[in-house]
């Protein structure tokens, strides 16, 4: 589904990413993983150009992304970020309705209509008419995710959504995140919970430097890493 091919990324002098190459499975979970300034979150912000590549190229469903289709293919792709981006002068129902009104265009009751359904899967139909600054971290990112599932996209990006919440804020994040992966979509996730991304991935890669230093399944990299640098890592990280 997504094929990325000979992807390089630079800021400037700073060289980030370096000749990736993977192909994405469509309907499958996977869970990128490495240390800090590895490139996870670069690769990620790649692959809906949030981030435009330096070099290489990037396929979804066999079409190659540029900036003549990049709006219609990121109504495919939804992405939670890290610090949840949620606008504080919005309820929650507003929030996760802007975009079924700006880029959908549906009509107001048909938009309060999918909120209260993705409000109710993420366990926060109670918070529909409050504000952003009244919610916990755990909340609003919640809010952040039923903000994506209310558009109905073929991909999930997950950019390290649990990294700046509170450890008791965690489990409520990786459970609505535990059964998005159970309902078919394609899923890529950057974390650092090891437990999670043992249950939820269908393949891990593992980043360093830059580079794709090893991927396969989560049983083959977790019970046998191939490379000093994967065993190094989950040493430290385990």
């Amino acid at each position: 589904m997504i094929e990325v091919k000979q992807l390089n990324k630079s800021f400037k002098e700073l060289d980030v990413l370096f000749d990736i190459n993977h192909t994405f499975q469509e309907g499958k979970t996977t869970v990128i993983i490495g240390a800090s300034g590895s490139g996870k979150s670069t690769l990620l912000r790649c692959i809906n150009r949030l981030e435009t590549p330096t070099s290489g190229q990037i396929t979804f469903q066999g079409e190659v992304l540029d900036e003549s289709n990049i709006q219609s293919v990121r109504k495919q792709m939804g992405m939670v970020f890290q610090n949840f981006n949620l606008f504080s002068n919005m309820k929650v129902s507003d929030n996760v309705g802007y975009a079924l009104s700006v880029v959908k265009q549906l009509d107001p009751t048909t938009i309060r209509a999918i909120v209260e359904q993705q409000l109710q899967t993420v366990g926060l139909i109670d918070k529909i008419d409050v504000y952003p600054k009244t919610l916990s971290g755990g909340q609003k990112q919640r809010v952040a995710i039923a903000r994506c599932l209310a558009m109905q996209p073929e991909v999930f990006l997950f950019d390290e959504p649990t990294s700046s919440l509170d450890p008791e804020m965690v489990g409520e994040v990786l459970d609505v995140m535990r059964n998005i992966t159970k309902q078919g979509f394609t899923n890529i996730i950057v974390t650092h919970e090891m437990g999670f991304a043992k249950e939820v991935a269908d393949e891990v890669i593992f980043m360093y430097q830059g580079r794709i230093w090893e991927h396969g399944s989560k049983e083959s990299f977790f019970g046998q890493p191939q490379t000093m640098e994967a065993k190094a890592f989950l040493e430290k990280i385990l």
